[in-house]
Order: C-alpha cells, then structure tokens, then sequence
C-alpha cells in the first residue's frame, strides 16, 4: 500500500501484506518491552528522520469486537482522544473503505495537524484490521492554521486472543511535514 501514485482501494493482498508487517519483527529493532506492550521501530532512510513503528499491547479484559468498534467509531474517538479537534467522514467509497478528515493538537510551539484518508477496514472472524494512507480531496485543500501530515501507510490489526481478550498491533509510518 505504500508508495502508490494513485488512489486504490486496498484489496486483499494490501490487507495480508498489512497483517504480515504487523506479525513479523524481521528488520525491526524493538525499543521497548513492558508489562504486555512492546514497541519497535524501523529506519526506512537513514539520512532522514522518516521511519515506521509499531506497537503491539495485550488487552487482557477487551474482546476483539470491542476495540475494532472502538477504533472506527469516529464519533466515540471525539470521547476518548484527547487530542482530536475534527473528525468527520467526507464520503464512502465502498462497504469496507471511506474518505475521511482527521486533525489533532501537537504539543507546542508545534502547529496542529490534520490529514485526508482513505481508510479501509476488513473482519476476519476474530480478528480486524483497520488501515488508511493519505489522499488529497478537492473540497478540502490544507488549511492555514493547520499542517496537512502525510499517512504512508497506517493501520491497526486487532486479533482476538479469547471471548474477552486480544492483542492490538498498531503500525505506522506518518509523515508529520513542517519543522
């Protein structure tokens, strides 16, 4: 999915490739591991600060369902993340993939960010994945008091571990833009 110079809609070799960086660790260095959560990170370009990362927790008393409903109701978001300002959708595309805006607080003296999507999501019995990449939309260019950040490729693959338990691997590589 990464590295396209058109807009497609994922399909089901862009979700297994998804799932396959998710569960492998070959050429990821893990940076962290804690208490049921690890953290890895991957150079991509050494000259720049561009890379992925990806974190995997174990959610002991959330099943799978829960959190994949969780993670894409955008309305339900604007209750738990604190640092979202505007979420909305902006059109479907087809039954597992929308266009949609997103935009959150940076700490300061960073400028806020906001990006457009295109996000796709796919159940597979106990298990989900959610993921989106950038796209430009003409009816909403980058706003001035905003810095439009750049999605390569992000997702999450959610797989269930029991009737009440899963693990959540989120991966991404985000291009923040600006200083």
């Amino acid at each position: 999915m990464s590295g396209r110079d058109s807009v497609q809609i994922p399909d089901d070799r862009d979700f297994g490739a998804f799932r396959a960086e998710c569960e492998s660790e070959r050429g990821w260095s893990l940076t962290y591991s804690k208490g049921g959560v690890a953290v890895w990170v991957q150079l991509l370009e050494p000259e720049r600060s561009l890379h992925k990362i990806k974190c995997r927790m174990e959610c002991k008393d959330v099943p799978a369902a829960t959190l994949y409903d969780v993670l894409h109701d955008i309305e339900y978001r604007k209750k738990w993340d604190s640092n979202v300002i505007e979420t909305f959708d902006i059109g479907r595309l087809t039954v597992n993939s929308d266009v949609g805006y997103y935009a959150w607080r940076c700490p300061k003296p960073l400028k806020n960010r906001d990006v457009i999507t295109l996000r796709s999501w796919l159940p597979m019995g106990t298990d989900y994945i959610i993921m989106n990449y950038s796209v430009k939309h003409p009816k909403y260019p980058p706003r001035k008091d905003m810095v439009r950040a750049v999605s390569i490729q992000t997702g999450y693959l959610i797989e269930g571990t029991g009737a009440n338990s899963c693990t959540i691997t989120y991966l991404a590589q985000v291009d923040p833009k600006g200083n």
